[in-house]
């Protein structure tokens, strides 16, 4: 059975690419170099590979998100990558859950591949959302709502979206009724907020930028769609925001990887990106 039939979404990386490869290697060489600095740090072996595993694929992710938000620029994304590294040691870990739910719902709503999601792909990304309400924020339930809603209606439009929209939302009204709570128990952090928030400033010439697109999607090779590139764009800038607002100081670390993006990529294109007169 082709991979296409299971998810449309889910992108291998072919490593034929030299990027990907570098990506490959930059990912490998933080994991090996930070399970050794946690084992000389005293951390047991298990503890030590759980990090090193964590780290790689921490910055993987910021690569990999920034291909999503700035999919014209293949080098942007590796600033990103080591904003992510300088990350790990500032912040920490990322949540690895947010952060792929994020690229998921971004993938739905920009299709970079050229196809709509399937029907396992709709599921996962429900699920994945379902799961993050669960523990705690039912703002991850009203986004995986906007991106289906979204990808119903931007052309060309997925109605089947509508269906797996309905059902997000009735199973965050469900969670939210049987557990809550409706606001963060020590309120909404408007410092981390206003932080994410400027940091999301920066990112609005690559939205802007993103009017017109050089890149092709995947399997079609048709031009990639400005107005679905710009809304995912939106929706994971905004994502990161409420993530800030709901959870504060520790949600923003969380979206580390994010942040990463949005900075790597406006300096890349500040200072690389011909401007348009």
């Amino acid at each position: 059975m082709k991979l296409s039939k299971i998810t449309s979404i889910g992108r291998p990386v072919d490593f034929n690419y030299p990027t990907n490869r570098a990506i490959g290697i930059l990912s490998a060489v933080v994991l090996l170099g930070t399970t050794l600095l946690q084992l000389f740090a005293g951390k047991d072996l298990f503890e030590a590979w759980f990090w090193g595993v964590g780290a790689g694929l921490t910055v993987f992710l910021a690569w990999a998100l920034c291909r999503e938000l700035d999919p014209d620029h293949d080098q942007s994304a590796f600033a990103a990558a080591g904003l992510a590294v300088i990350g790990l040691f500032v912040f920490g870990l990322a949540n690895l859950g947010r952060l792929f739910w994020l690229l998921l719902a971004v993938r739905v709503v920009n299709r970079t591949t050229g196809l709509p999601a399937t029907i396992t792909d709709s599921l996962a990304v429900a699920g994945l959302g379902g799961w993050l309400v669960f523990n705690g924020n039912w703002g991850f339930g009203v986004l995986t709502v906007v991106a289906f809603l979204l990808d119903s209606q931007l052309a060309p439009p997925h109605r089947q979206q509508i269906i797996f929209a309905g059902l997000s939302a009735l199973s965050t009204l469900a969670i939210v009724i049987l557990q809550g709570p409706l606001w963060p128990e020590a309120g909404f952090s408007w410092g981390a907020g206003g932080i994410a928030l400027g940091l999301s400033a920066v990112f609005v010439p690559v939205i802007l930028g993103s009017r017109t697109l050089k890149g092709v999607e995947d399997e079609s090779g048709e031009g990639l769609k400005p107005l679905r590139v710009q809304a995912g764009q939106a929706l994971a800038l905004i994502a990161g925001i409420e993530i800030a607002l709901w959870s504060g100081t520790l949600g923003f670390k969380a979206m580390m990887p994010l942040w990463a993006t949005v900075v790597g990529a406006a300096v890349y294109g500040f200072l690389f990106v011909p401007r348009r007169n």
